[in-house]
């Protein structure tokens, strides 16, 4: 109905809003021609002032040659050259001063009769103040040349007559240039043809008067004609170019002054034969040329209001009716067709149309229920990607919890959800999350025990299905639990287990209602989906717990072998160093008695074995400090060449028994080193040990000591032995790690030996380095930090002294 209805206002609304607008464009078409229409007739007033203007400017130019020729003829003014009387005409009457005042008081009542008919316009004014300006001013020279007429005797006053002359010569000058603009003006207003020609003929007039009053003032006539030199030449059709030749002959051929005038009357007569034939233009009235514009607008709204009474009043009555019955079914009658009424039926236009209807709202359903459908289950996906992101980023489990609860009930509408956990024992329920229920009724459901009948969330753990309590007030599962219930105001429960892989309970999902509900299809689906996302957080806490739990038990027995064989250092060496000790003791007293060679030799194997089981403990132990972090550095200032010199003599021996060639080769001016010597010796004999024991006889051990381009000390011990496999080389810094081969399984060690080296290398700050090739030999090499040389030169005992930097670095706390 509602649809239906707003079509139709939407329908009706348009063609009243055409109507509405016809109109208004009507009202402004008929403004537009008022407006039109009006400036036509102020056009109009223009070019009949204008009119006016060209008469009173020719009644104006007789006036003042007139004038002068009177004074030409009392002998106040010189003949002009310019004008001459033919011998054959009679003396003309000169006028006499009362014709001349006549004359002038004709052209002044043109004059103000062309002004007060021109129309009021801001764009005149200028002009018409120099016109009113220029008469005031020769008002009085007027006056001055009217006595000079009266007088007898003919004095003469040739600036009073200069300025006269210069006065009625910017009077016609400005009246001509009144005109033009008001020929102009009214072009604007009421274009013609003629106006073109009007203004260059009153401009060409304009001119005309200049050059006849400048032939009649100066001595040569010649420099006038230039002044005529008119492009209205080219038009002969319009008269005008015929008038400024015979106008131009006139005066270059010194005619008598009638005909220079008729002449200038004759270039007048073609300005005012233009402004005529535009002053005859029909101009229409402005009401009518209205009414004619705004006609055809005004017809067309007229049939659009027509053709909105016969919609409304036809077509809009069986849409109504449909209408209604749109609005019958988005009341809710959806579960069947919607049936047709039988005075509708009748139209076979509506009932098709309700047919129609019918289809599409059963489809329309349909879509919006999959709709629907889509957008819960990408909500839901959202949901669980933020769930599973706090799991793996180790969030903690209450947040992972609330987050989940907080999810579905924004999906369930009105629906409280919480999870609970249980104990390791799996007999107590424990809140995990429940961000929607009222404190103390979590509180009164915490610490339940798990039973066939309690409530739905333990109910649903023991039995390991979901319980659904519609309406917790009458149901058994709820007895112990109603009051709690009833002062949360929760009145439906439905509970889902949460179990792990291997089936044991973890928990239940629950979801509450404040009235008595039972779930639909997808509400249990959803409760499902968050069970098992539940499962997944549980789960992986769990683990994780398990994990830390075993991390710390490695870690705690690690520390406590460590700490146990570090501790059973002195229990260890007493009674070995005993059994060495007695058994030299021994051995030194068999050897001197005689016949004792045999239980001399017993004697010194026990000897050698104890020493040798004595180094294996001193290693283990050793690593065994380094990893219970015991181990402390003595530092001293040590010299390079007498570290190395050490080793070497201990290591010659070893290699001279398996006829081995050791080279040592030192850089010059090595400085000296701040480290433990012991410490540093022990890694050097430990790689020379290593180098001689896997070197076949008559192979070369090598030992060089130099500064690398990182300023850094590298003591590095190359043998020419069996090599390493590239992929054992990882293996050869483990503890108790041997690489198994032919000397691994024939030669004495316990895998100890570069273990140890390598972590007194970096208890100096340093590392060792191996590179190996099978069957062609291996380097490994000591790099100690540039920090740890000393570079400060020798101090006043003549002992090397330390930098400021590396004085800091040796002192580290005890300096400070």
């Amino acid at each position: 109905m509602g649809r239906v209805g707003a079509m139709r206002q939407s329908v009706m609304g348009a063609l009243a809003g055409l109507a509405a607008l016809q109109l208004g464009l009507a009202v402004v078409d008929m403004r537009t021609a008022w407006i039109q229409a009006r400036d036509a007739q102020n056009g109009h007033a223009l070019v009949l002032a204008a009119r006016g203007l060209a008469g009173a400017l020719d009644i104006q130019s007789a006036q003042w040659t007139a004038s002068y020729l009177a004074l030409q003829a009392a002998g106040t003014l010189p003949a002009s050259p310019a004008v001459t009387t033919p011998a054959a005409s009679p003396p003309a009457v000169a006028p006499s001063a009362d014709d001349l005042a006549e004359k002038r008081r004709q052209a002044d009542q043109a004059l103000d009769a062309a002004l007060e008919a021109l129309p009021a316009n801001a764009a005149l004014d200028t002009a018409r103040q120099r016109l009113a300006g220029i008469r005031q001013e020769l008002a009085g020279p007027r006056r001055a040349v009217d006595q000079m007429l009266h007088r007898a005797g003919g004095d003469r006053d040739p600036p009073l007559l200069r300025n006269w002359l210069a006065g009625e010569r910017a009077l016609a000058t400005a009246e001509g240039r009144l005109a033009r603009e008001v020929v102009a003006t009214a072009a604007h207003s009421l274009p013609s043809a003629d106006a073109v020609l009007a203004g260059d003929a009153l401009a060409a007039r304009r001119d005309a008067d200049l050059a006849w009053a400048d032939a009649l003032m100066q001595p040569s006539a010649a420099t006038t004609a230039p002044l005529l030199d008119w492009p209205a030449s080219s038009r002969p059709d319009d008269g005008l170019a015929v008038a400024l030749a015979r106008f131009t002959a006139a005066l270059n051929g010194r005619r008598a002054p009638e005909e220079v005038m008729t002449a200038l009357t004759g270039i007048g007569a073609v300005a005012d034969g233009a402004l005529d034939r535009w002053a005859a233009m029909p101009v229409p009235a402005a009401g009518w040329a209205a009414i004619k514009a705004g006609a055809p607008l005004t017809l067309a709204a007229l049939l659009t209001l027509a053709i909105l009474v016969t919609l409304r009043q036809g077509v809009f009555l069986a849409v109504s009716r449909t209408a209604r019955l749109m609005r019958d079914l988005a009341e809710g009658q959806v579960a069947q067709a919607p049936a047709l009424l039988p005075r509708l039926g009748r139209d076979p236009l509506v009932a098709e149309l309700h047919s129609a209807l019918a289809l599409y709202w059963s489809h329309a359903r349909r879509i919006e229920r999959e709709t629907q459908r889509r957008e819960r289950a990408e909500r839901l996906l959202t949901v669980e990607r933020k769930v599973l992101g706090m799991t793996a980023g180790r969030a903690p489990l209450s947040a992972v919890l609330s987050a989940l609860c907080s999810g579905m009930e924004a999906e369930l509408e009105g629906g409280l959800c919480s999870i609970v956990l249980v104990d390791a024992e799996r007999r107590h329920i424990q809140t995990g999350a429940a961000p929607s229920l009222p404190p103390a009724f979590v509180r009164a459901v915490d610490g339940t025990e798990v039973g066939a009948s309690v409530g739905s969330c333990g109910t649903a753990i023991y039995r390991g299905e979901p319980v659904i309590v519609t309406d917790i007030a009458s149901d058994p599962l709820w007895r112990e639990f109603r009051q709690a219930a009833a002062e949360a105001g929760v009145a439906a429960c439905w509970s889902l287990p949460i179990l792990a892989g291997d089936g044991h309970p973890l928990g239940a999902f629950a979801v509450y209602f404040r009235t008595p509900r039972s779930p639909e299809g997808w509400m249990l689906d959803l409760a499902r989906r968050a069970s098992r996302l539940a499962a997944v957080a549980i789960s992986a806490e769990r683990a994780a717990e398990e994990v830390e739990r075993a991390k710390a038990a490695a870690e705690l027995g690690n520390r406590t072998k460590t700490e146990f064989l570090a501790n059973m250092s002195h229990e260890l060496r007493t009674p070995l160093n005993a059994i060495i000790g007695f058994a030299e003791v021994l051995e030194n007293d068999l050897r001197r008695v005689p016949d004792q060679a045999t239980n001399t030799g017993y004697a010194g194997d026990i000897v050698a074995s104890g020493r040798h089981l004595l180094a294996i403990i001193n290693d283990i132990l050793d690593v065994s400090k380094m990893e219970a972090g015991k181990v402390e550095l003595r530092e001293r200032v040590c010299d390079v060449g007498a570290l190395v010199a050490g080793c070497e003599r201990i290591a010659r021996a070893r290699a001279m028994e398996k006829r081995i060639d050791l080279v040592v080769a030192m850089a010059p001016g090595l400085p000296p080193l701040l480290a433990d010597d012991v410490k540093i010796k022990q890694i050097l004999l430990n790689l020379l040990s290593n180098a001689v024991k896997f070197t076949d006889p008559g192979g070369t051990v090598s030992l060089t000591a130099t500064i690398n381009p990182e300023a850094q000390l590298v003591i590095a011990v190359t043998d020419t032995g069996i090599g390493i496999a590239a992929e054992d080389l990882s293996k050869v810094f483990v503890p108790f790690q041997q690489i198994d081969n032919v000397y691994a399984r024939t030669t004495q060690g316990t895998g100890l030996g570069l273990s140890l080296s390598k972590g007194l290398a970096e208890l100096h700050g340093g590392r060792l380095d191996i590179a190996s090739q099978l069957g062609q030999g291996t380097t490994v090499s000591l790099i100690l930090p540039s920090q740890r040389l000393l570079t400060g030169g020798a101090g006043e005992d003549g002992r090397p002294s330390l930098s400021p930097g590396v004085m800091a670095a040796a002192l580290g706390d005890k300096g400070a």
